[in-house]
């Protein structure tokens, strides 16, 4: 009897590849927990505000001091991620944050807490989270490799938005069940949860230690002006935040107004673009190949502007559903290939500050809330999301001009630089 040579195992799918490897499967884990808390912080500052308040408008400015900081730090935490441990400034971001909703939640319990230092918070909160790109996602794409740094980037994305539906959905629960002190509290002692799992990863040393700030900015500003595929990639990203999420802030209004539907329904039909970023994210992650990452970024940004158009015009509520779902579905294009292509196309020691700057690209959409807030006053939230809608259309045609290798395969992406 001839013995037969054993086989060598098949490899494992990637996903699950990807999670047995414990620096990745930390960092996730490290991204799921966060981006839940997030969430759900959000939700129930936002609902305490508008109780205390009774001013939509002081919402939407608590919103906006969270969100400006991507644009006014991100590319200071990319040069800061270059140059320090990232492993020890995540844990600092990710306890720093929690410190920050442990304080609250005491000023809450107290009956002392005041509007300005719910704004104050949300701001030094928004600084602290610019750095997620730059430290969190970048340690992320390194512990995947470049093989699997799609997967990986569609993973974590499925990740945030799952927890865009779920975070919500258990804050507005705890609010009520614990009030705001008990929900901060829960919150506060959860980032502290995200500091532990993270702990044990290794030192990631720093990219270079120059002494000044002013080198590597110019470095960076170099390396942009001279690699077209991240400046595409800024553009868009531009582009999606300026013109495209601002949309979400008319969900409420569209529905009420336009569509005739009562808050339950509102919900499910704002939770439909959540589950379509869902699907979309797995759908990219699975079927993406690297010569194609930059088509996808393009034509799904352009279809995403395309559904929200439809979704302003529409008068029918499921219609409007399945438009939404679409529009979550290619957006989920967009924000995979985001990531993955502005780390595929940066030097290794300047990834860092490449996914600062597109940090910085993300701080758009706080411009676009408040555009698409003046038209809605002027035209209505229908009119207003259908203008947006059009403008970031005109847009992504002249960047698809400028940049025609967004249109066509790019078979050089995600291989090693030549030696």
């Amino acid at each position: 009897m001839v013995s037969r040579p054993l086989e060598a195992p098949a490899e494992p799918r990637p996903l699950r590849a990807l999670l047995r490897q414990p620096a990745f499967l930390r960092l996730w884990l490290c991204g799921l927990v966060c981006g839940g808390l997030r969430w759900l912080e959000l939700l129930a500052v936002g609902v305490y505000v508008l109780q205390t308040t009774g001013s939509a408008t002081a919402v939407a400015l608590a919103t906006c001091a969270r969100m400006a900081p991507m644009f006014l730090f991100g590319l200071v935490a990319g040069m800061l991620a270059d140059r320090f441990d990232r492993k020890r400034l995540l844990q600092l971001q990710v306890g720093a944050v929690g410190l920050i909703s442990l304080g609250q939640a005491v000023l809450a319990w107290q009956g002392a807490l005041a509007y300005w230092h719910v704004v104050l918070g949300a701001f030094v909160s928004g600084t602290l989270w610019a750095s997620d790109f730059p430290i969190r996602r970048t340690l992320l794409g390194e512990a995947s490799g470049l093989a699997r740094i799609g997967q990986a980037m569609a993973l974590d994305s499925a990740t945030s938005n799952a927890t865009r539906m779920m975070g919500p959905a258990l804050g507005g629960l705890l609010l009520e069940q614990t009030g705001l002190a008990g929900t901060l509290l829960l919150v506060g002692v959860c980032y502290g949860g995200a500091v532990l799992i993270i702990w044990p990863l290794a030192a990631a040393p720093a990219a270079h230690r120059t002494l000044g700030l002013l080198a590597p900015l110019i470095e960076g500003w170099h390396a942009v002006g001279a690699n077209r595929v991240i400046q595409a990639v800024l553009a868009i990203t531009v582009i999606v935040n300026l013109w495209g999420f601002a949309y979400i802030s008319m969900v409420p209004v569209i529905g009420a107004r336009q569509l005739g539907l009562g808050p339950t329904a509102i919900g499910l039909l704002a939770a439909t673009e959540g589950l379509g970023a869902l699907i979309g994210a797995f759908l990219f992650g699975v079927w993406a190949r690297p010569a194609n990452y930059l088509r996808v970024i393009f034509y799904a940004s352009v279809l995403f502007l395309v559904a929200l158009l439809g979704f302003a015009l529409s008068l029918w509520w499921l219609l409007s559903g399945l438009l939404l779902l679409l529009s979550g579905i290619t957006i989920a294009g967009f924000a995979v290939m985001q990531g993955t292509l502005a780390f595929l196309a940066a030097p290794p020691a300047l990834r860092a500050r490449m996914m600062g700057l597109v940090s910085v690209a993300i701080g758009a959409a706080p411009l676009g809330m408040l555009h698409v807030g003046v038209l809605a006053e002027w035209f209505g939230a229908g009119p207003a999301v259908a203008i947006i809608a059009v403008e970031g259309l005109a847009a992504m045609i002249a960047t698809g001009l400028t940049w025609p290798e967004l249109r066509r395969p790019s078979p050089r992406l995600g291989q090693p630089p030549p030696t």
